[in-house]
């Protein structure tokens, strides 16, 4: 499955802590703004509790934490749409949107949104998860 054309329109955007729109995006926040505009889900911000939950090194904690809307998707069988949780000093702490052919995109502090390669080495063993959104699922 190719990376589709519209995610060049995502690459560049800022980080900005607790970002929420396309003047400044967190990880979250950029999954957030693409599954809004691309596929019309619209997920919870997690505004409130996103700082304290991102400090604790738990951001996988958001998604299990309403477990009964997302299905555990196995590796390998992983979708365009699928959020893609990644370990960042060990802990579940950061996520990204699977597109196609083993590419996510995906933003950090001091980095702008980019296409990266989940399997590169820098994310291979660091991976805990891929999630698909049970109502997007049911969806297509």
């Amino acid at each position: 499955m190719p990376v589709p054309i519209w995610a060049g329109r995502y690459i560049g955007l800022p980080f900005k802590d607790q970002g929420r729109d396309r003047a400044g995006l967190d990880c979250w926040g950029l999954v957030r703004l693409v599954m809004a505009e691309q596929f019309g889900i619209a997920l919870p911000s997690f505004a409130a509790e996103y700082k304290r939950t991102v400090e604790a090194g738990l951001i996988g904690a958001l998604v299990e934490r309403e477990a009964a809307l997302w299905l555990n998707v196995n590796t390998g069988e992983e979708q365009r749409g699928d959020v893609i949780v990644l370990r960042l000093m060990g802990q579940p702490m950061h996520v990204g949107l699977v597109l196609g052919d083993r590419q996510m995109l995906h933003i950090e502090q001091g980095i702008d949104s980019a296409i990266e390669h989940y399997t590169a080495t820098r994310w291979q063993d660091r991976i805990f998860g891929f999630y698909r959104y049970e109502p997007f699922h049911d969806q297509h």
